[in-house]
């Protein structure tokens, strides 16, 4: 019996245990589980720690470092080994632990640490800090450096002791970028209050959200306030409002734009401004508003409107003048030029449009008379800084009055002004005055000359005339022959002087009237020297004057006889007078391939220039007188020049003082001949 109760015992003893040990067997398993899940855990708070931003650290109750993760070894730049097991100031590099040789708690500076003061406080009385601001001095990289810090604390209580978890955030870069935002600020509050222009910022919905003192001086606004939510819209000119409207909604879609506007004050003023917009962006390139730079351009519009009315001035005075005007700049470009520049010098519009002076002056080269010096005249004149006056020849018969002057700004030289005057129709009238003033001079002379003739000239042979047959019928005896005989001499050579004096005189008033008929043919040139050299033969025996006809018998010529008897018969005359007996007067003909020429050479005493210069003038000087005391008129030559003029033909005349003159005047050829 005691042997099977004793196994009886022994067996629910065993059955006992076997369930104890399931329950611990299970107790275990999740005791195991639990601290897996807790390993676990721990391990992703470690990783967590170890990669918050932030820098940790976990402090015991001797504000010892017992953990720090890795944003407190990058802000102190230290390894673990120098930061765990050590006391906060020491861990850190508080410039203060290192004036003591026991470290951090120790220097006299210490006891005003706020971060022991504060951990020590924690420790104490279980406070939290959140957020307070630090700056300590710590020791980075061997060197000391101010440091703003943030710190956050709490109290945390490990296995039933006390620790204090410190999150640390190093705010020195941010409070540096925070000081110089706020110095930035004020240095751009200082500009913009001080800026002279008006720089303004509004708001999507088109209402005024800054303008600075500048600004609200222009609208007459005696503070922000009286227009700051306000649009400016209703103080804009009605004629810009629209545009106004268009260039705000510009620069809030990203565009922008310059615009020029009137304003009317606050007070009634009427200003212009220029106001340039941009679109205001926020960071994220986000579109707040639109900012304004606006300027006053009051004085600028009235200067500028003071302008377009001197333009609108000048443009009137170029266009009306009769003058083409024609400005070129240094660089030979055209600036500017009237209407009647290119009417003067008709050149075609697709010329004017190249702008190109060189292009301007190849065309109108064409149309003068001699380009080459009007060529170099031109660029002689754009290499100096001199002022010209001078008159160009066209082919087709006009003519120009030029004047070109340097144009200038501020004593420098920028290019040069070119006018243009026809005078074509002046030069003209002033030709046609001078030909008048001419022949009046001419007439008055040749009035004077036929007075003198008729009043001394023929006067004193008439009166010779006269005496001789008074003295015949008085005092000779007539039956003395030698005696009449020399007195008839002396009164046919008076006849003769009187004669031919009146043949002229009847020539030449014929010529002034246009009586004379010109009736020009072919006639040989021969025949007609040798019928006047007969006329004349009597007067040149007298003198014992031998006249050689040296012509060809068959030379022809086309001519008016009668003109052509009294050309030579005077040029023979006067050769005869003014040779001295016993010498000789030579007719020859020259055919030049164009012409004519006949010469009627003597051998008389010939004459100065100053005789030679008045020639075939009727203002002639006084008379000269022949080898035999004949008296010379000049009314001859005068009516010789008319009579060769009318043919197309010219005299001329050489001489020299002793050695006699030579007569050379034109005809032209026989018509058979002329070609």
């Amino acid at each position: 019996m005691r042997n099977d109760e004793l196994e009886r015992l022994v067996n629910q003893r065993t059955s006992e245990l076997e369930s104890e040990n399931k329950e611990l067997s299970s107790e275990m398993e999740i005791h195991k589980k639990a601290e897996e899940k807790l390993l676990k855990k721990q391990d992703h708070f470690l990783k967590i720690f170890s990669a918050v931003p932030v820098g940790l650290l976990l402090l015991n109750g001797e504000t010892e470092i017992v953990e720090a993760n890795q944003a407190i070894y990058s802000m102190v730049l230290r390894d673990p080994i120098d930061v765990i097991g050590r006391r906060a100031g020491n861990g850190l590099g508080c410039i203060h632990s290192y004036e003591d040789s026991k470290g951090c708690g120790f220097s006299n500076s210490c006891p005003a640490c706020p971060l022991r003061r504060g951990i020590e406080q924690i420790i104490a009385e279980s406070p939290c800090v959140v957020d307070a601001e630090l700056n300590l001095t710590l020791m980075i990289d061997d060197k000391p450096q101010l440091r703003c810090l943030n710190v956050s604390a709490e109290p945390v209580e490990i296995d039933g002791h006390l620790y204090v978890i410190v999150a640390i955030d190093d705010m020195t870069d941010r409070k540096k970028t925070e000081e110089a935002l706020r110095e930035s600020e004020k240095r751009m509050s200082i500009i913009l209050e001080s800026e002279p222009e008006c720089v303004k910022i509004i708001n999507p919905d088109g209402d005024l959200v800054y303008m600075n003192p500048a600004g609200l001086d222009m609208i007459d606004a005696d503070n922000l306030g009286q227009v700051m939510g306000q649009s400016l819209l209703p103080l804009i000119g009605e004629k810009y409002r629209e545009a106004f409207a268009d260039n705000f909604l510009n620069a809030l879609n990203g565009g922008g734009g310059k615009l020029e506007f009137d304003v009317v004050g606050l007070k009634g003023r009427h200003i212009w401004l220029e106001s340039n917009s941009v679109p205001l962006r926020l960071q994220n390139e986000e579109i707040a508003g639109v900012l304004s730079i606006t300027r006053d351009i009051s004085d600028r519009k009235l200067a500028e409107d003071k302008l377009k009315r001197s333009l609108s001035l000048v443009n009137a005075t170029l266009e009306s003048t009769v003058d083409g005007i024609l400005v070129v700049d240094t660089e030979r470009k055209v600036r500017r030029y009237n209407n009647k520049f290119a009417e003067l010098w008709r050149i075609p519009e697709s010329v004017l449009a190249t702008l190109d002076d060189e292009t301007l002056l190849a065309f109108v080269l064409d149309q003068l008379s001699e380009p080459q010096i009007f060529l170099e005249k031109v660029e002689g004149l754009y290499l100096t800084d001199s002022e010209s006056f001078d008159v160009v020849d066209f082919k087709d018969g006009r003519i120009f009055e030029f004047y070109s002057r340097p144009q200038e700004l501020d004593g420098e030289k920028i290019g040069r002004v070119w006018s243009f005057r026809d005078v074509t129709e002046r030069k003209k009238s002033e030709e046609a005055l001078e030909e008048s003033k001419r022949q009046l001079e001419e007439l008055n002379a040749t009035k004077d000359k036929l007075f003198s003739i008729i009043g001394h000239d023929m006067r004193g042979p008439i009166g010779g005339f006269k005496q001789l047959i008074d003295l015949t019928i008085s005092d000779c005896d007539l039956s003395d022959t030698q005696s009449v005989s020399e007195i008839l001499e002396v009164i046919q050579q008076s006849a003769n002087t009187i004669y031919e004096l009146l043949e002229n005189l009847l020539d030449w008033a014929k010529s002034q009237r246009d009586a004379v008929m010109f009736m020009p043919s072919n006639l040989n040139l021969h025949q007609v020297i040798h019928a006047c050299i007969s006329l004349l033969s009597d007067m040149a025996s007298k003198k014992n004057i031998c006249i050689h006809n040296q012509t060809s018998s068959k030379q022809l010529v086309f001519a008016d006889q009668n003109m052509l008897m009294t050309i030579l018969r005077n040029l023979l005359t006067n050769a005869i007078k003014f040779t001295h007996p016993g010498n000789n007067i030579y007719v020859s003909v020259e055919d030049t391939g164009k012409a004519i020429f006949i010469r009627v050479k003597d051998e008389g005493v010939g004459m100065n220039a100053e005789n030679l210069g008045n020639l075939f003038k009727a203002t002639a000087g006084a008379p000269r007188f022949g080898t035999a005391g004949e008296k010379g008129t000049g009314l001859g030559l005068l009516l010789c020049k008319e009579f060769i003029e009318k043919h197309g033909g010219r005299i001329e005349a050489e001489s020299e003082v002793g050695k006699g003159s030579t007569f050379c005047f034109s005809l032209p050829y026989a018509r058979e001949l002329m070609n």
